[in-house]
């Protein structure tokens, strides 16, 4: 029953009390355990958000969680930042907006930000949502996607493993693809890209016309990060999602939120807890 930042904090990240021996003579019945999360959520008050960076550009990686709670959709846009020499990005305060994932939603995110720290980015990594694009292009950001989405639609239906149906040709897929990506002189892809096109015209699958298609428009957005080497861009939004992954952690450990007011508070005390995560650009990766 005691209430502390630390009793939080082992919660969040350390499984405590969800496993925690009940008090005698009392069941441990979902009562009860809400009841001491509630106590414990509120010694998070006492935390606060970690301080962004205070000089120099800035690159901002984001990505966003949509939940269905009381009858409705809500959806939370995270973001992170993080200077180009550093290898942990600082997370920022969520916002959160009624409805699904959307260009209105991402722009009044980054209105939301510090106008100190959203006068400074300068580069933006994401998965690809329409909207986040469209951020990037009207702020006149740079723009990394990130590649492991790509390669996650493509494996959907082309699979590189020898015992998918169509191996050969998934195999040749993700070989060009790869190529691509991680080409560093763009002059050498012109082969690459004609035989990608002729593949995504020819192919019988829709979805990978489809994949290809706005692979090939869009190909540039994937190496930004070869086109800009001092800003060491990561090439994934991982980052973005393992914080996501830690809220939906500490969700399924509480076995759900009935309300949003308190699954806005264990998504506050979340972030605060954590401060900042890893984000290593694609040379520090092990």
């Amino acid at each position: 029953m005691r209430v502390s930042t630390d009793i939080a904090r082992r919660f969040v990240f350390n499984r405590m009390l969800p496993t925690r021996a009940p008090r005698a003579g009392v069941p441990h019945t979902r009562n009860e355990r809400q009841y001491r999360l509630a106590r414990s959520r509120s010694a998070c008050a006492s935390l606060s958000y970690p301080e962004a960076p205070t000089s120099g550009p800035i690159i901002t990686i984001a990505d966003a969680l949509v939940k269905y709670i009381e009858g409705e959709w809500h959806t939370w846009y995270f973001i992170l930042v993080r200077r180009p020499e550093d290898n942990e990005a600082v997370i920022m305060p969520p916002y959160h907006r009624r409805g699904t994932e959307t260009v209105a939603g991402w722009r009044a995110a980054f209105d939301a930000l510090d106008p100190a720290v959203r006068s400074r980015i300068v580069a933006l990594v994401c998965d690809g949502h329409r909207g986040l694009r469209y951020e990037a292009r009207w702020r006149e950001w740079l723009l990394q996607r990130c590649h492991f989405h790509l390669i996650a639609r493509i494996q959907s239906r082309r699979s590189k493993w020898r015992t998918s149906q169509h191996w050969a040709e998934g195999k040749r897929i993700f070989e060009l693809v790869k190529r691509v990506l991680t080409e560093a002189d763009a002059t050498s892809l012109k082969d690459v890209l004609e035989e990608l096109e002729e593949i995504g015209w020819t192919n019988r699958s829709p979805e990978i016309r489809r994949i290809i298609a706005g692979f090939m428009t869009n190909h540039l957005e994937f190496r930004t990060y070869l086109e800009y080497p001092s800003l060491r861009l990561p090439t994934t939004s991982n980052t973005a999602e393992a914080l996501i992954g830690l809220v939906e952690d500490v969700s399924r450990r509480a076995r759900g939120f009935k309300r949003i007011d308190t699954f806005n508070e264990w998504i506050v005390c979340v972030l605060k807890t954590r401060k900042r995560i890893r984000c290593a650009p694609p040379e520090s990766t092990d």
